[in-house]
């Protein structure tokens, strides 16, 4: 295969399974399980079996290094998921029988079949009734089946991770989430150090446009990603790649694709920072959240409320809004003050601080 191309799907193909009954369900598993896996899959389906009971639980679970975590993580965890969402169908099925007595009197019964809910000649009168029925229809989606979102710490981490779900025999529809600067297919942008300001710049201006981003659909519709496809589990480059070949956008590709997504894999911050949760439009209410390698959550969390600022840029920062107020003071003279009282506060405090390694200010 060269760089070019990317073979299409081949329908015959299929994974072997071996199945196992865990906790009430019947679990695709690649290998014959260890003891300590069955014991963690089925730790796993009674924490979500307890959720859908009681509303919400939450399962801190360990296991030694090389004993196959991921794998058991990915395979019991869709199992339910899928499991959950054939309950579901046969439920909506037994809810949608026609009227018996139809067969009996078919005009006073409708004829047996059942009425929609709003005439298919009568067109929705607001935008907003609009917008609420797609809203209505997404949350359906999650009620089916909730999406499992499965982060890790690093990008090379989520890589390995997916290495292991192609393992499996589970083939739901999936999603990685990730930055412009690991996505971006535009060759004027990526690589720049900015790419998140010179993406908005960029979609931002009518004129030009990004043709990238109008390509976005070709990404998404890809053969190569489709069921069967060799990319239908994919990682960050391999949706790259797919971007490339068709020159369209692979972030909003993947962004788009997310929503439709039952089995979504992200870095912490994209489920624990709630700015970056909510520019990402992530939605994890209802949803399934695997945290691996958890010991990690408390440094993320901790840097996800930090920043580190160097003195000089707050004085150079303090200096422009100065200017500024003159435009706009309603908005510009809060920020200033705001910042003159942070410069006013490190004054305070350099006499409580000492010099260490590299000249910065620390605490005693």
């Amino acid at each position: 295969m060269d760089s070019t191309t990317i073979p299409y799907p081949n329908p015959n193909y299929e994974k072997p399974k071996n199945g196992y009954p865990i906790g009430g369900i019947q679990v695709e598993f690649p290998y014959q399980p260890y003891g300590s896996q069955l014991a963690f899959m089925c730790r796993v389906i009674s924490t979500l079996d307890r959720a859908q009971r009681d509303g919400h639980c939450h399962a801190l679970l360990e296991s030694p290094t090389g004993t196959g975590k991921s794998l058991s993580l990915l395979c019991s965890a869709i199992a339910w998921q899928q499991n959950y969402k054939l309950k579901n169908q046969y439920a909506n099925l037994s809810h949608s029988k026609p009227n018996p007595e139809a067969m009996a009197d078919p005009l006073a019964c409708g004829g047996g079949f059942i009425p929609e809910s709003q005439p298919s000649g009568v067109p929705p009168s607001t935008n907003a009734e609009m917008a609420k029925s797609a809203t209505n229809n997404k949350n359906q989606k999650k009620k089916n089946a909730p999406t499992i979102f499965y982060a890790s710490r690093t990008h090379s981490q989520i890589s390995q991770v997916i290495g292991e779900y192609r393992k499996t025999a589970y083939r739901v529809p999936m999603a990685v989430l990730a930055s412009r600067k690991h996505y971006c297919t535009n060759k004027h942008v990526r690589g720049k150090e900015n790419v998140d300001e010179e993406c908005k710049l960029l979609l931002g201006n009518r004129d030009v446009g990004c043709p990238e981003f109008k390509n976005m659909h070709k990404v998404k519709a890809h053969p190569s990603l489709q069921k069967g496809g060799c990319h239908e589990v994919h990682d960050i480059e391999d949706l790259v790649k797919v971007g490339q070949i068709v020159r369209g956008c692979s972030y909003y590709a993947a962004r788009s694709m997310a929503d439709d997504a039952q089995l979504v894999f992200c870095p912490y911050s994209y489920i624990i920072n709630p700015v970056i949760r909510g520019a990402m439009e992530v939605d994890i209410k209802g949803a399934i959240v695997i945290l691996d390698e958890a010991h990690n959550i408390e440094d993320i969390s901790r840097d996800a409320g930090s920043i580190d600022i160097e003195e000089d840029i707050l004085l150079k920062l303090q200096m422009e809004l100065g200017q500024l107020c003159s435009v706009n003071a309603m908005i510009y003279q809060p920020l200033s003050e705001m910042t003159q009282d942070l410069i006013s506060w490190i004054e305070r405090r350099k006499t409580t601080l000492a010099k260490r390694e590299f000249q910065h200010y620390c605490s005693m």
